[in-house]
Protein backbone atom coordinates (compact mmCIF):
# COMPACT_ATOMS: atom_id res chain seq x y z
CA UNK A 1 0.00 0.00 0.00
CA UNK A 2 3.17 2.62 1.07
CA UNK A 3 4.31 2.03 -2.54
CA UNK A 4 0.92 2.71 -4.07
CA UNK A 5 0.14 5.38 -2.14
CA UNK A 6 4.03 7.00 -3.09
CA UNK A 7 2.80 6.43 -6.84
CA UNK A 8 -0.40 8.29 -6.56
CA UNK A 9 0.68 10.93 -5.15
CA UNK A 10 3.00 11.61 -7.85
CA UNK A 11 0.27 11.92 -10.15
CA UNK A 12 -2.11 13.65 -7.59
CA UNK A 13 0.64 16.73 -6.71
CA UNK A 14 1.43 16.92 -10.60
CA UNK A 15 -2.17 18.08 -11.37
CA UNK A 16 -2.13 20.38 -8.33
CA UNK A 17 0.75 22.38 -9.56
CA UNK A 18 -0.73 22.47 -12.82
CA UNK A 19 -4.15 23.00 -11.92
CA UNK A 20 -4.05 24.95 -8.96
CA UNK A 21 -6.10 22.40 -7.34
CA UNK A 22 -5.18 20.45 -3.93
CA UNK A 23 -5.49 17.10 -5.79
CA UNK A 24 -7.82 15.73 -4.25
CA UNK A 25 -10.02 15.33 -7.07
CA UNK A 26 -7.69 13.29 -8.73
CA UNK A 27 -6.43 11.16 -5.44
CA UNK A 28 -9.63 10.33 -3.69
CA UNK A 29 -10.70 8.10 -6.93
CA UNK A 30 -7.74 7.01 -7.98
CA UNK A 31 -7.28 5.81 -3.84
CA UNK A 32 -10.70 4.12 -4.00
CA UNK A 33 -10.08 2.02 -7.05
CA UNK A 34 -6.52 1.30 -7.86
CA UNK A 35 -5.08 -0.31 -4.73
CA UNK A 36 -7.44 -3.09 -5.05
CA UNK A 37 -6.48 -3.51 -8.66
CA UNK A 38 -2.93 -4.20 -7.57
CA UNK A 39 -3.39 -6.32 -4.59
CA UNK A 40 -2.72 -3.59 -2.18
CA UNK A 41 -5.63 -3.68 -0.44
CA UNK A 42 -8.87 -1.32 -0.26
CA UNK A 43 -9.34 1.75 1.67
CA UNK A 44 -12.80 2.63 3.14
CA UNK A 45 -14.19 6.55 2.08
CA UNK A 46 -13.11 8.09 5.73
CA UNK A 47 -9.67 6.75 5.26
CA UNK A 48 -9.03 7.95 2.02
CA UNK A 49 -10.65 11.45 3.46
CA UNK A 50 -7.67 11.50 5.91
CA UNK A 51 -5.03 10.54 3.90
CA UNK A 52 -6.54 12.82 1.03
CA UNK A 53 -6.06 15.82 3.52
CA UNK A 54 -2.86 15.42 3.97
CA UNK A 55 -1.82 14.83 0.73
CA UNK A 56 -3.72 18.11 -0.35
CA UNK A 57 -2.26 19.98 2.55
CA UNK A 58 1.51 19.27 1.10
CA UNK A 59 0.60 19.73 -3.02
CA UNK A 60 -0.67 22.93 -2.10
CA UNK A 61 2.24 24.18 -0.73
CA UNK A 62 4.66 23.44 -2.58
CA UNK A 63 2.32 24.47 -5.22
CA UNK A 64 2.12 28.05 -4.02
CA UNK A 65 5.35 28.88 -3.88
CA UNK A 66 6.27 28.43 -7.19
CA UNK A 67 3.31 29.82 -8.18
CA UNK A 68 3.82 33.27 -6.14
CA UNK A 69 7.45 33.15 -7.94
CA UNK A 70 5.69 34.06 -11.01
CA UNK A 71 3.79 36.56 -9.63
CA UNK A 72 0.15 34.63 -9.74
CA UNK A 73 -0.89 34.88 -6.41
CA UNK A 74 -3.34 37.48 -5.24
CA UNK A 75 -2.86 37.82 -1.41
CA UNK A 76 -5.80 40.34 -0.59
CA UNK A 77 -7.96 37.11 -2.38
CA UNK A 78 -5.70 34.30 -0.82
CA UNK A 79 -6.88 35.86 2.69
CA UNK A 80 -10.59 36.72 2.20
CA UNK A 81 -11.41 33.63 0.87
CA UNK A 82 -8.67 31.00 2.62
CA UNK A 83 -9.26 32.23 6.72
CA UNK A 84 -12.99 31.43 6.67
CA UNK A 85 -12.84 28.42 4.40
CA UNK A 86 -10.26 27.11 6.71
CA UNK A 87 -11.95 27.63 9.98
CA UNK A 88 -15.13 25.88 8.51
CA UNK A 89 -13.23 23.05 7.18
CA UNK A 90 -12.18 22.49 10.47
CA UNK A 91 -15.27 21.86 11.78
CA UNK A 92 -16.55 20.06 8.56
CA UNK A 93 -13.44 17.81 9.13
CA UNK A 94 -13.90 17.26 12.74
CA UNK A 95 -17.33 16.40 12.43
CA UNK A 96 -16.90 14.26 9.79
CA UNK A 97 -16.16 11.31 11.54
CA UNK A 98 -19.94 10.82 12.85
CA UNK A 99 -20.54 10.04 9.27
CA UNK A 100 -21.15 7.18 7.26
CA UNK A 101 -18.41 6.65 4.68
CA UNK A 102 -20.69 6.06 1.64
CA UNK A 103 -22.19 9.89 2.73
CA UNK A 104 -18.90 11.23 2.48
CA UNK A 105 -18.47 9.50 -0.62
CA UNK A 106 -21.98 10.62 -2.29
CA UNK A 107 -21.50 14.44 -0.66
CA UNK A 108 -18.06 14.36 -2.52
CA UNK A 109 -20.07 13.16 -5.62
CA UNK A 110 -22.30 16.09 -5.90
CA UNK A 111 -19.44 18.39 -5.47
CA UNK A 112 -17.34 16.85 -8.23
CA UNK A 113 -20.68 17.38 -10.35
CA UNK A 114 -21.21 20.71 -9.20
CA UNK A 115 -17.98 21.58 -10.20
CA UNK A 116 -17.93 20.54 -13.82
CA UNK A 117 -21.27 21.96 -14.50
CA UNK A 118 -20.11 25.52 -13.61
CA UNK A 119 -17.42 25.23 -15.53
CA UNK A 120 -19.47 23.98 -18.42
CA UNK A 121 -21.95 26.62 -18.54
CA UNK A 122 -19.82 29.86 -17.53
CA UNK A 123 -17.52 31.74 -19.07
CA UNK A 124 -15.10 32.93 -16.88
CA UNK A 125 -12.37 36.43 -17.25
CA UNK A 126 -9.81 36.69 -19.39
CA UNK A 127 -6.18 36.76 -18.16
CA UNK A 128 -4.99 40.29 -17.65
CA UNK A 129 -0.93 41.02 -17.90
CA UNK A 130 -0.20 41.80 -13.92
CA UNK A 131 -2.67 41.43 -10.92
CA UNK A 132 -3.16 45.12 -10.29
CA UNK A 133 -7.58 45.93 -11.00
CA UNK A 134 -7.45 42.86 -12.60
CA UNK A 135 -10.74 42.15 -11.35
CA UNK A 136 -13.45 43.31 -8.51
CA UNK A 137 -12.10 42.84 -4.75
CA UNK A 138 -15.40 41.93 -2.35
CA UNK A 139 -14.38 41.09 0.32
CA UNK A 140 -17.37 39.43 1.92
CA UNK A 141 -18.58 37.90 -1.28
CA UNK A 142 -15.28 35.77 -1.42
CA UNK A 143 -15.28 35.04 2.48
CA UNK A 144 -19.16 33.76 2.09
CA UNK A 145 -17.57 31.96 -1.33
CA UNK A 146 -14.69 30.67 1.11
CA UNK A 147 -16.86 29.37 4.16
CA UNK A 148 -18.98 27.54 2.12
CA UNK A 149 -16.49 25.85 0.45
CA UNK A 150 -14.61 24.71 3.04
CA UNK A 151 -17.60 23.13 5.41
CA UNK A 152 -18.14 20.58 2.96
CA UNK A 153 -14.39 19.89 1.53
CA UNK A 154 -13.39 19.38 5.30
CA UNK A 155 -15.83 16.88 5.42
CA UNK A 156 -14.81 14.96 2.02
CA UNK A 157 -11.19 15.35 3.00
CA UNK A 158 -10.21 17.31 -0.01
CA UNK A 159 -8.89 21.48 -0.34
CA UNK A 160 -11.68 22.61 -2.29
CA UNK A 161 -9.81 23.55 -5.24
CA UNK A 162 -11.29 21.25 -7.99
CA UNK A 163 -14.86 23.35 -6.70
CA UNK A 164 -13.23 26.31 -5.56
CA UNK A 165 -11.83 27.19 -8.85
CA UNK A 166 -14.93 27.01 -10.96
CA UNK A 167 -16.49 29.70 -8.01
CA UNK A 168 -13.84 32.04 -8.64
CA UNK A 169 -13.79 31.79 -12.47
CA UNK A 170 -17.53 32.24 -12.89
CA UNK A 171 -19.03 34.00 -9.94
CA UNK A 172 -16.05 36.22 -8.70
CA UNK A 173 -14.48 37.01 -12.00
CA UNK A 174 -10.97 36.24 -11.41
CA UNK A 175 -8.83 35.64 -14.41
CA UNK A 176 -7.60 32.10 -14.75
CA UNK A 177 -3.89 32.08 -14.27
CA UNK A 178 -4.73 34.43 -10.98
CA UNK A 179 -7.19 32.13 -10.05
CA UNK A 180 -4.42 28.79 -10.72
CA UNK A 181 -1.81 30.45 -8.99
CA UNK A 182 -4.27 32.10 -5.59
CA UNK A 183 -6.25 28.61 -5.62
CA UNK A 184 -3.12 26.85 -4.07
CA UNK A 185 -3.12 28.79 -1.31
CA UNK A 186 -6.69 29.36 -0.32
CA UNK A 187 -6.39 25.32 -0.38
CA UNK A 188 -3.43 25.19 1.93
CA UNK A 189 -5.28 27.04 4.36
CA UNK A 190 -8.09 25.20 4.34
CA UNK A 191 -6.03 21.97 4.36
CA UNK A 192 -4.69 23.08 7.55
CA UNK A 193 -7.58 23.26 9.43
CA UNK A 194 -9.08 20.30 7.85
CA UNK A 195 -5.81 18.37 8.65
CA UNK A 196 -6.43 19.37 12.14
CA UNK A 197 -9.96 18.58 12.21
CA UNK A 198 -9.44 14.93 10.67
CA UNK A 199 -6.23 14.82 13.19
CA UNK A 200 -7.91 15.23 16.22
CA UNK A 201 -10.85 13.02 15.41
CA UNK A 202 -8.41 10.31 14.59
CA UNK A 203 -9.12 9.68 11.23
CA UNK A 204 -5.67 10.16 9.69
CA UNK A 205 -3.76 6.51 8.50
CA UNK A 206 -0.06 8.03 9.67
CA UNK A 207 1.38 5.43 8.23
CA UNK A 208 -0.07 6.32 5.11
CA UNK A 209 1.79 9.92 5.44
CA UNK A 210 4.99 9.66 4.63
CA UNK A 211 4.68 7.94 0.83
CA UNK A 212 1.84 10.71 0.30
CA UNK A 213 4.54 13.59 1.20
CA UNK A 214 7.20 12.68 -0.53
CA UNK A 215 5.39 12.04 -3.42
CA UNK A 216 3.16 15.14 -3.91
CA UNK A 217 5.51 17.63 -2.88
CA UNK A 218 8.09 17.48 -5.97
CA UNK A 219 5.24 16.82 -8.19
CA UNK A 220 3.51 20.24 -7.18
CA UNK A 221 6.92 22.03 -7.89
CA UNK A 222 7.57 20.11 -11.27
CA UNK A 223 3.30 20.79 -12.26
CA UNK A 224 3.53 24.66 -11.26
CA UNK A 225 6.38 25.16 -13.35
CA UNK A 226 4.42 23.04 -16.36
CA UNK A 227 1.69 25.71 -15.47
CA UNK A 228 3.31 28.83 -16.48
CA UNK A 229 4.13 27.52 -19.85
CA UNK A 230 0.56 26.04 -21.19
CA UNK A 231 -2.00 29.06 -22.20
CA UNK A 232 -4.83 29.62 -19.51
CA UNK A 233 -7.37 28.27 -22.24
CA UNK A 234 -5.44 25.07 -22.28
CA UNK A 235 -5.50 24.72 -18.66
CA UNK A 236 -9.03 25.77 -18.36
CA UNK A 237 -9.90 22.58 -20.55
CA UNK A 238 -7.97 20.30 -18.61
CA UNK A 239 -9.26 21.10 -15.44
CA UNK A 240 -12.69 20.44 -17.14
CA UNK A 241 -11.65 16.81 -18.66
CA UNK A 242 -10.15 15.87 -15.23
CA UNK A 243 -13.11 16.98 -13.48
CA UNK A 244 -15.64 15.00 -15.95
CA UNK A 245 -13.19 11.44 -15.81
CA UNK A 246 -13.04 12.01 -11.93
CA UNK A 247 -17.19 12.87 -11.97
CA UNK A 248 -17.81 9.30 -13.86
CA UNK A 249 -15.90 7.05 -12.01
CA UNK A 250 -17.11 8.76 -8.51
CA UNK A 251 -20.47 8.25 -9.76
CA UNK A 252 -19.77 4.40 -10.94
CA UNK A 253 -18.77 3.53 -7.46
CA UNK A 254 -21.98 5.21 -5.86
CA UNK A 255 -24.26 3.91 -8.13
CA UNK A 256 -22.69 0.32 -7.90
CA UNK A 257 -21.58 0.45 -4.56
CA UNK A 258 -18.13 0.81 -4.02
CA UNK A 259 -17.41 3.19 -0.20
Amino acid sequence: MIVTLFVLSLIGGFFSGLLGVGGAVVMIPMMLAIPPLVGAGQLNMNEVAGISMVQVLAASVSGCLAHRREGHVHTKTLFAIGIPMGLLALLGAYFSKFMESRTILLLFGCLVLFAFVLMLVKKGAEDPEGLEDAFTFNAPLFATVGGAVGVISGIVGAGGGFVLIPLMITILKIPMRITVGSSLGIVFVGAVMGAIGKALSLQIEWLYVLPVLLGSIPAARIGARVSKMVPAIYIRYMFIVLVFLTLVRTWWDILFGAA
